[in-house]
């Protein structure tokens, strides 16, 4: 006997914002009925411990699908609990009873996230089959009661049949839309378990063309139930029972990446937040994976209750850790009606806190027994590692810092742990003329900022920590210079740059200090002039500096002043950089300096003498890897230079 039941008038604005506004892919369709049968089976196996008559002849639990092409349906059966009469009416079709506009209300909010249990009071997941679909038939029975359908077209309404079924079963057809056809196929619908369905507990069977060949043809021979799920997840086992092949294959399956890894960590967490996860540190780049952009989707993979959630739960991952492949599994985050969006609570930080402490303390482990390996995986991975600087709180940043490795004077990678370990030098402040108390040790990393590694070693700056035998790291990346104008201190050493004017490796005599006073006095107006000529909106002051090597001047950036290359990438950048000055030091052990000094004597206003001035400013602003304000007028000033003052 068939009972039609006719939808309200509002009810096509639910059904439109069921099939268009909750999920963003239609293909989960196959997840959520795949995975309400596996919850059927789930209720099934509990009610048999108590009721030992209850499963009969039912001892083995099966999802099965198959293709009716003649029907373009697709089918999936199950032989748990599922609805009588009563219950599917109630469970299946609630919108067509309950108060419509509460309902669209209800909806909205669930869209938006504050009501993510709505999916399981409105079997929302179920209606996700009407986005590929004309109809759907629910053919359903308990041990109890007879066998009912349930049909809809979406459109005008609902009906329920009397099934044809003897034993406890359900029978979910969905008759595909001209749209969506394609979704018939065997390999598309094992693509689709596969991506989303793969650990569910249950094996999933899926009835394929069974084929032979015959006379070097390929012949169909007949039909057979294939199982096409993995049943139980490689991250639920115990790491004694999974073998380095198997793991090799997981890490090529969730990365696309067919090199070796570097190392990887298998997590299961038993407290207040319960989650288990498997995940791998590459070591060479991923040609299939571009993660140059910070915004593209390579986030972990989050399972809940052995169903792939969300493919890219980027909610759980900082983004400078967009190089590890991993996934997560557990039930204690709420998701929002559609199941695609996480909810933003304590235990989903939580869990992001403890993996990336895990992923921290892995790669510390690699640095310190794979050292070969790990230099290999900095010189893939260094500059998504520094990017934490742009997001990460400051809690983290020594712990962050530690595993980083840089260039030194002898161009060997080392931790800022290793400098401090081999490196003590003495503050400027406490720097103690001969006779008075002794200086105090303190602790400082030393540092240079340049353009490129094939520039950096000729840094006039580096000259007089050589002969000292103090190291220096060698910056040469493009993220450096925000690294160390954000990051300043590390163990409560202070991070200086090797430009600061306040630095003195050794403590001079009293002979040597006399010495200096008495140049820097004999110098003093040629220095006022110097940096009138050049503007003092430009240089905030000249200086002599005797340790440039045999270098003839540079300047510097004063200290907590942005640096050139930090100039450089704010204004790439569209942001606004502050009028800045800097200090131009001379060498006055120099041929030229000298020479330049000769003329200030003999005639403080000629020509001559300006032209050499704002030629050294101009050299010192290209040492320093800056942008000349005219470079036409540097090239004339230099042809002028080379063939009027040099003859």
């Amino acid at each position: 006997m068939t009972k039609k039941h006719n939808f309200e008038a509002e009810t096509g604005r639910i059904l439109e914002l069921l099939t268009h506004s909750i999920y963003s892919n239609k293909e989960i369709f196959l997840r959520e009925v795949v995975s309400n049968s596996s919850d059927a089976i789930d209720k099934a196996r509990i009610k048999s411990l108590t009721d030992t008559n209850f499963l009969k002849a039912w001892e083995k639990f099966e999802i099965k699908i198959n293709v009716n092409e003649k029907n373009n349906s697709i089918i999936i059966e199950d032989n748990g609990i599922w609805m009588d009469k009563e219950s599917l009416q109630k469970n299946l079709w609630t919108i067509a009873k309950s108060g419509t506009k509460e309902f669209v209300e209800k909806l909205k909010k669930a869209k938006e996230g504050s009501e993510h249990n709505l999916i399981w009071q409105f079997w929302v997941g179920f209606y996700s089959a009407f986005m590929v679909a004309d109809k759907v038939e629910v053919d359903s029975k308990t041990n109890e009661s007879e066998a009912n359908k349930w049909i809809s077209d979406w459109k005008t309404g609902y009906e329920l049949v009397s099934g044809e079924k003897k034993e406890r079963w359900t029978r979910v057809e969905i008759f595909l839309n001209e749209a969506n056809k394609e979704l018939l196929s065997e390999w598309k619908i094992k693509e689709l378990v596969k991506k989303y369905s793969n650990y569910a507990p249950t094996p999933i069977m899926l009835e394929v063309e069974e084929k032979e060949e015959k006379d070097w043809k390929e012949v169909i021979k007949g039909k057979k139930w294939e199982q096409i799920n993995e049943s139980k997840a490689i991250w639920k086992k115990n790491k004694s029972e999974i073998k380095p092949e198997e793991l090799e294959e997981f890490y090529k399956s969730i990365s696309m990446d067919f090199n070796k890894y570097l190392t990887y960590s298998h997590i299961n967490i038993e407290w207040m937040v319960s989650y288990k996860s498997l995940l791998f540190v590459p070591m060479q780049k991923n040609m299939f994976n571009d993660l140059s952009d910070p915004n593209k989707e390579y986030w972990p993979k989050l399972y809940i209750q052995n169903v792939l959630i969300l493919e890219n739960a980027k909610e759980l991952l900082p983004v400078w850790l967009r190089f590890v492949s991993w996934v997560v599994e557990t039930s204690d985050l709420p998701l929002n009606i559609s199941r695609e969006m996480l909810q933003n609570n304590s235990s989903l930080e939580k869990i992001k806190k403890g993996l990336v402490k895990k992923v921290l303390a892995e790669l510390k482990k690699s640095m310190k027994n794979d050292e070969k390996n790990y230099d290999i995986f900095l010189e893939n991975y260094a500059k998504l590692l520094k990017e934490w600087v742009y997001y990460e709180t400051w809690e983290q940043k020594e712990e962050i810092a530690s595993i980083l490795k840089f260039k030194n004077l002898e161009w060997k990678n080392i931790s800022l742990d290793e400098y401090l370990e081999n490196s003590i030098t003495l503050s400027p402040e406490s720097s103690l003329p001969d006779g008075e108390k002794g200086a105090t040790e303190e602790k400082i990393i030393y540092y240079v900022v340049w353009k490129s590694e094939s520039e950096v070693l000729a840094s006039p700056y580096l000259s007089q920590f050589r002969e000292n035998n103090v190291d220096v790291l060698l910056l040469t990346d493009p993220i450096d210079s925000f690294l160390v104008q954000n990051f300043n201190e590390y163990k409560k050493a202070k991070l200086k740059s090797i430009t600061s004017s306040d630095i003195k490796l050794k403590q001079d005599s009293k002979e040597e200090k006399e010495k200096k006073e008495e140049v820097k006095k004999d110098f003093k107006d040629f220095l006022e002039l110097t940096k009138n000529t050049i503007s003092a909106d430009k240089i905030e002051k000249v200086e002599l500096n005797e340790n440039l090597w045999e270098a003839i001047w540079a300047l510097k950036t004063p200290e907590w002043w942005v640096n050139p290359e930090m100039e450089k990438m704010m204004k790439t950048m569209g942001q606004p950089v502050p009028e800045q000055k800097r200090i131009l030091e001379l060498n006055p052990n120099t041929g030229l300096v000298k020479s330049m000094k000769a003329e200030f004597e003999k005639d403080l206003k000629s020509e001559k003498l300006s032209d050499m001035i704002k030629y050294a400013y101009n050299q010192a602003i290209l040492l320093e890897w800056g942008e000349l304000e005219n470079i036409a007028d540097f090239v004339a000033l230099t042809n002028k230079f080379a063939g009027k003052y040099l003859k």
